[in-house]
């Protein structure tokens, strides 16, 4: 069973079971945040004022991950289409410490689907050198997410 999502945002997801919806997006206006388990957090942000194609897309991840790799002294893991079906979907992962000193990985990713544009962040923790980065989880999360 999967929890379903429905958003005013303009998306839809299927998330896996006990995903939990956050009620205070803590990324601002026009986000929404999930809890998957694992210690995944999931931002899904509508930003389709300010891209337009897959170029842009691609520069919006690039923008977004610099915050992980500047403000949090981060290293970039890798970068790419993630070739999923039906949608150009371009990331960044960035290996960074967070507030707290613990080790964690953020993938910013671009995504274009029906001539409509989203954001999403999904961050998880670190599992080390020889597992990160989780593309599959990465691409897992984003297919899930739809754009209407």
């Amino acid at each position: 069973m999967s929890v379903h999502v429905e958003s005013p945002l303009g998306f839809t997801a299927d998330f896996p079971e006990h995903t939990q919806v956050l009620d205070d997006s803590s990324a601002g206006p026009n986000t929404e945040q999930f809890g998957l388990l694992g210690g995944v957090l999931v931002t899904v942000i509508k930003d389709d004022n300010s891209v337009q194609d897959a170029p842009q897309a691609t520069g919006w991840a690039h923008l977004m991950a610099d915050f992980y790799r500047e403000e949090r002294g981060g290293t970039q893991l890798a970068e790419g289409e993630l070739g999923l079906p039906g949608k150009s979907s371009y990331a960044v992962v960035v290996g960074y410490d967070d507030a707290e000193g613990s080790p964690k990985v953020a993938a910013t990713v671009g995504v274009l689907e029906n001539g409509r544009f989203i954001g999403v962040v999904v961050i998880w923790p670190y599992a080390g050198p020889n597992t990160e980065p989780r593309l599959e989880l990465l691409k897992d999360v984003v297919s899930a997410i739809s754009v209407s």
